[in-house]
């Protein structure tokens, strides 16, 4: 069973990094999901199913930060552990865990459309697959939000355009896969956009503020190349690529892009900063629209984001990493090429139905 798996890999690990609160709280999660859910008897009668489905609900919901609560252990305790098995053991942690809620929300979902007069006291919710998801639709809701996220962290966001033969295309697929894909991809894109194309500053004061200060208090969108995105359809797949001008990925940092917790935003060390604050980053807070808000942190030990009151545009090191997670699940890809000086493409690949 996938909570079995998950309690295994937790004993496997060192003594220090199994015993840190944030990864033992999960090893207890995961270890209490398998008990309830194997005393549970055979399910014969509508009533078995909807104690079922009562047991899938509470687990969808207390697993909820699953992934900030460990992207929090590991950053804690990465010191003790090499990077090939931090990254073993979160890859294996996602996979199992979307898997839990794919199954647990798709029954749920199932259960709930079916005779839902005999099932009052079960809420309703939307279903995991849709058949007909519009790519264009969902890519146009994320990079709006990517650009007006953008625009209140820099003052500023560049055009994105939306090209391809999939304007009114209709597929199936996971809505909330893609989602958070393209919300990740289009913020690295936004923000290597806007940071390559800005003026860098002079030295001045620190102590003195002045509007001038910001870097990009001048400049308007169409001092930005813009954002290009690429929707191609064919039977059973979904291609997307995304074009950006932003100076590219720079050779040392390349190799790590698809690590855990790599960031290239510096680490901002706040001495006031409770990292066990729900508002923090390390708990997803208000960061990152898509499944599952913002997580992890800089590999510094300090906190690392650019942040404002409707997200974080990046620093949190596992936008990458998750995403492709995500597009491979189903048999997708996520791959991307940079030319240094430049820009980037990045080129997500899904399974559709």
């Amino acid at each position: 069973m996938l909570s079995h798996g998950i309690v295994t890999a937790h004993v496997s690990l060192p003594f220090l990094p199994a015993t840190n609160p944030s990864l033992a709280s999960i090893h207890q999660l995961y270890a209490s999901a398998f008990t309830a859910m194997s005393v549970l008897p055979e399910i014969k009668t509508l009533e078995d199913n909807d104690r079922l489905c009562e047991a899938m609900a509470h687990m969808v919901e207390e697993h909820r930060d699953n992934i900030p609560v460990l992207a929090k252990g590991f950053q804690e305790t990465r010191r003790y552990l090499p990077d090939s098995t931090i990254t073993s053991f979160l890859n294996r942690a996602i996979r199992n865990r979307i898997t839990l809620r794919l199954l647990a929300e798709q029954h749920l979902s199932l259960s709930t459309a079916s005779l839902p007069s005999l099932r009052p006291h079960l809420s309703s919710s939307s279903p995991t697959t849709h058949l007909s998801l519009s790519p264009r639709d969902l890519i146009d809701t994320c990079a709006g939000y990517v650009s007006e996220l953008c625009e209140a962290t820099y003052g500023v966001a560049p055009k994105y355009r939306i090209e391809g033969n999939g304007a009114t295309a209709r597929v199936g697929g996971i809505g909330v896969h893609l989602e958070y894909v393209m919300t990740e991809l289009l913020k690295n894109a936004f923000r290597a956009t806007v940071e390559c194309h800005t003026p860098k500053q002079e030295e001045q004061d620190p102590d003195v503020f002045r509007f001038d200060d910001l870097p990009s208090a001048h400049l308007s969108s169409d001092d930005f190349p813009e954002i290009v995105i690429t929707i191609a359809v064919s039977p059973g797949v979904l291609s997307i690529r995304i074009r950006d001008r932003g100076g590219g990925i720079k050779p040392e940092n390349l190799p790590n892009v698809f690590s855990y917790a790599f960031t290239t935003v510096p680490p901002l060390a706040d001495p006031d900063m409770d990292p066990d604050s729900p508002g923090s980053d390390l708990y997803g807070g208000s960061s990152g629209a898509g499944y599952y808000g913002g997580v992890g942190g800089g590999p510094g030990g300090g906190e690392t984001s650019l942040k404002t009151g409707m997200g974080t545009l990046a620093g949190l090191g596992f936008g990458l990493p998750l995403s492709r997670i995500y597009a491979s699940y189903f048999g997708g890809s996520l791959d991307l090429v940079s030319m240094v000086g430049w820009g980037t493409d990045t080129y997500t690949v899904l399974r559709t139905v």
